[in-house]
């Protein structure tokens, strides 16, 4: 069976040749590749600090610590400890 031809007109070979850019290999900067050995990068990241305490709705200060403590204490994540306490919430109230 015969390969079905395309309806789109044909562009000469040499129109897209002189279309596209040229590749060319990136410029060396003159730092080998190699990996990164554990030497040299540092022993332990910086946290970046993020706005943990608004979680999306201001909470009061004392309660966001309590919120903290008991995610580092059970080792749950306090996502997952918000979620735990709004669908307890919402249940009491039948939702």
């Amino acid at each position: 069976m015969a390969k079905p031809q395309t309806r789109l007109p044909q562009v000469a070979a040499q129109t897209v040749d002189e279309a596209e850019p040229k590749l060319t290999p990136a410029p060396d900067n003159g730092q080998p590749f190699a990996e990164h050995s554990a030497q040299q990068l540092p022993a332990e990241t910086t946290r970046i600090p993020r706005r943990g305490k608004q979680l999306g709705a201001r909470i009061p200060t004392d309660l966001y610590e309590r919120l903290v403590a008991c995610a580092e204490s059970t080792r749950i994540p306090q996502s997952r400890l918000i979620e735990r306490a709004l669908d307890a919430e919402l249940k009491t109230h039948g939702f």
